[in-house]
């Protein structure tokens, strides 16, 4: 009997083995058979210019305007996937955009400075404080492109962009105490 159950035991763990070999075989093809990212990115790329020939010729539909959209979505993806922006580039994106919301919203309100409207006069608050932010920021921006890329760290090891995030979000909680910061 001892016999038997070393056959038997031998016979299920050559088979347990041979399935794990087996599946690890076909997961390499597989992995060998899929396409690199720079031959994904060509692709879409090829993609997206067939579907614009086609979303440009006459009688295109909407369908083919939004297929255009997410193949260009799915090119962009894929190449800031590829060279991935570094903390101030991020940074220098997301600051310029608040910077143009607040370049706009204060110009808006450029001309209401002498308002007694308690409603202008609470925006024109805000616009400053927004603006003593700004250049808060804009300071540690020019500080940080005229240093090494290594020195981008701000205190306690934040990049400058998780700096300006927790800093906004402080502002809009002082600005804006009955708005839930949930949101």
């Amino acid at each position: 009997m001892k016999k038997k159950t070393w056959v038997v035991l031998t016979i299920c763990c050559s088979l347990a083995l041979g399935v794990v070999a087996l599946a690890n075989l076909n997961t390499n093809q597989v992995n060998a058979n899929s396409p690199s990212l720079p031959e994904k990115i060509s692709y879409a790329t090829e993609s997206y210019e067939a579907q614009k020939k086609i979303a440009d010729a006459p009688g295109a539909t909407t369908e083919d305007e939004q297929k255009l959209k997410e193949l260009a979505t799915k090119a962009a993806d894929l190449e800031a996937e590829l060279n991935p922006k570094s903390d101030l580039e991020e940074f220098n994106e997301v600051f310029e955009g608040y910077n143009d919301l607040f370049a706009i919203e204060s110009a808006y309100y450029a001309d209401q400075h002498d308002s007694e409207d308690p409603a202008v006069q609470r925006v024109l608050y805000e616009l400053e404080q927004k603006g003593k932010l700004i250049a808060q920021f804009e300071n540690l921006q020019l500080k940080a492109q005229s240093e090494d890329a290594n020195l981008i760290k701000t205190l306690n090891g934040q990049s400058l962009l998780d700096k300006f995030l927790e800093e906004t979000q402080q502002l809009n909680q002082e600005l804006y105490p009955d708005k839930d910061s949930s949101n």
